[in-house]
């Protein structure tokens, strides 16, 4: 159960944004394929840590950069792979194919 003092601040959080559509518009034209409700739930994630950590709920500046970088490189990673190679984000294969195939005799079998 949520803290009195983190549902109150996400409460608030949550209604500026929803009562300036304009600032929430603005915030979400930086980091193209984030939602607004994904955001919202890693501010809520956010101000439960602060408040669990120092008794204060507020979500620092650089705390929502981060959020917003965070939820981008999810959603280039998710959606954009090519695009997450191309740029670096991704150096390498995801999975190591010398784990998954084994070659006999010149086949590959599958190791599962």
């Amino acid at each position: 159960m949520m803290n009195v003092d983190v549902e109150i601040y996400c409460k608030n959080f949550k209604r500026f944004f929803l009562n300036n559509p304009t600032s929430k518009n603005e915030l979400l034209s930086t980091v193209p394929g984030v939602s607004f409700e994904n955001f919202m739930v890693e501010i809520t994630k956010t101000a439960e840590y602060n408040f669990e950590k120092g008794g204060d709920p507020s979500v620092t500046r650089k705390q929502i950069l981060d959020i917003l970088n965070d939820l981008y490189m999810e959603y280039v990673l998710e959606n954009q792979k090519e695009l997450a190679e191309e740029v670096g984000l991704i150096d390498k294969p995801l999975i190591d194919e010398s784990k998954v195939f084994q070659n006999l005799n010149g086949f590959n079998i599958g190791l599962n």
